[in-house]
C-alpha cells in the first residue's frame, strides 16, 4: 500500500485550487489554440523486477538472483499542445524521473575445492538507480464541462530508460572455504529505448486570459530488454503514474 507522501501535496493543493477559483476568463477558453504546460509532483507504481544471471566460476554454475524495489519518486514534465478542431488537441510532453531504490541479492557460488558443495550468499545494494527520460505524444479529447478544461488523452511513449544492474558480488571466505558471507556488490548501469502506450487525464482552469493552473494523472508503460555480458538478458517494465500539478499558458 501507498503511504501518503509529501510530492502529493503540490497537486492536491492546485487541483482544489481549480475547482474553487472564479472563472475569471472562462468566456475565452475556445479562442485559444495553443497551450505551454509545465507540471511536478510524484511518480508512483513504477514496477518491482527481478534479475537473474549466471556465469561458470571453478567449473560449475554460478547463480545471481536481485530483487529490484522501488520507491516513489519526485518528477516533472513540461509539453505543448495545439488545437485541431473545437474538441480536438495534439500534443507531446517530455516527463523525467529518478528513483533510488535498494536490491535484495541472493548469490549461490560453487566451493573453490570441492563439486556440488555450492554457498548461498545474501546481502543488499542500497543505491541501485532506474532514471526515466520519456516523450508522450497524445491525442487528446477535451470534454465539455463547465469553468473548467477537462482533456483525456492518450497515445505512444517514446521511453528511454537507464538502469543499474548488479553485475557481480564480492564475497568474504577462508580455508576451508564451507562458508561465505556478502562483502559488496559491484552494478552497471545499462541504457536502451522503447515504444510503449500512455493513457490520462489533464484538469486545468483559466486564471487570466492566458495564465492557468492545473493537474495531470497519467499512466505509462513499455517492457525495456537489456542485453549485456556481464548481466545477461533481462526486462525491466518502465513506466509510472504521473500525479503532477502544474501551470498552463494558452495563446
Amino acid at each position: 500500500m501507498i503511504r501518503p507522501n509529501r510530492q502529493f501535496w503540490p497537486a492536491f493543493v492546485l487541483a482544489m485550487m481549480i475547482f474553487g477559483t472564479a472563472p475569471a476568463a472562462a468566456q475565452s477558453r475556445g479562442q485559444h489554440r495553443v497551450e505551454i504546460s509545465g507540471n511536478v509532483g510524484a511518480q508512483i507504481g513504477a514496477s518491482e523486477f527481478t534479475e537473474t544471471s549466471q556465469s561458470t566460476l571453478n567449473g560449475e554454475t554460478e547463480t545471481l538472483t536481485v530483487d529490484h524495489g522501488v520507491k516513489t519518486a519526485l518528477g516533472f514534465n513540461v509539453g505543448a499542445a495545439v488545437r485541431i478542431v473545437p474538441a480536438l488537441w495534439v500534443g507531446a510532453q517530455y516527463a523525467m524521473a529518478d528513483m533510488t531504490s535498494s536490491a535484495s541479492i541472493t548469490a549461490v557460488i560453487p566451493h573453490p575445492l570441492l563439486f556440488n558443495a555450492s554457498r548461498t550468499v545474501q546481502g543488499s545494494s542500497d543505491h541501485v538507480t532506474h532514471n526515466e527520460q520519456n516523450v508522450h505524444v497524445d491525442l487528446m479529447y477535451a470534454l465539455p464541462v463547465h469553468a473548467v478544461d477537462i482533456r483525456v488523452m492518450g497515445g505512444p511513449t517514446f521511453f528511454n530508460v537507464k538502469q543499474d544492474f548488479v553485475s557481480d558480488v564480492a564475497i568474504n571466505e577462508s580455508y576451508p572455504f564451507d562458508t561465505a558471507t556478502f562483502a559488496s556488490a559491484t552494478t552497471k548501469q545499462l541504457s536502451k529505448g522503447a515504444v510503449g502506450f500512455n493513457a490520462g487525464a489533464d484538469i486545468s482552469r483559466l486564471i487570466t486570459s492566458q495564465f492557468g493552473i492545473g493537474a495531470l494523472i497519467r499512466y505509462s508503460r513499455a517492457d525495456v530488454k537489456f542485453n549485456d555480458a556481464d548481466i545477461g538478458t533481462q526486462t525491466v517494465r518502465a513506466g509510472v503514474t504521473e500525479v503532477t500539478a502544474g501551470v498552463r499558458f494558452r495563446f
